[in-house]
């Protein structure tokens, strides 16, 4: 569907946008304010794809943005938590994270 990750606009620091990646806020990416668009404000959500000559960065709507967390909210649910190897029975067995 996509072709970069979806971050939200968190800050501004000097020249520099903080982004942090949507929904889970886990990873951290730091653009020039160059690269943003006069509309692009705090709280946006923002299609971002690391090209060769720079970053390629768009406004997501807010539906595709709530259908993304929604996503990411199930899938996160069946992670793998803890898992070890049941020698006897010759599987693997695992928890997936709550």
């Amino acid at each position: 569907m996509f072709t970069g990750r979806m971050y939200k606009l968190d800050r501004f620091e000097d020249d520099l946008a903080v982004l942090l990646e949507f929904p889970n806020e886990s990873n951290v990416l730091v653009v020039p304010t160059d690269d943003l668009t006069h509309d692009m404000k705090v709280g946006d959500v923002l299609l971002v794809d690391i090209q060769e000559e720079g970053f390629h960065i768009s406004k997501v709507n807010k539906r595709v943005a709530n259908k993304q967390k929604v996503t990411d909210s199930v899938s996160s649910s069946h992670k793998i938590n803890s898992y070890y190897i049941d020698y006897e029975q010759g599987c693997l067995v695992y928890t997936t994270a709550s």
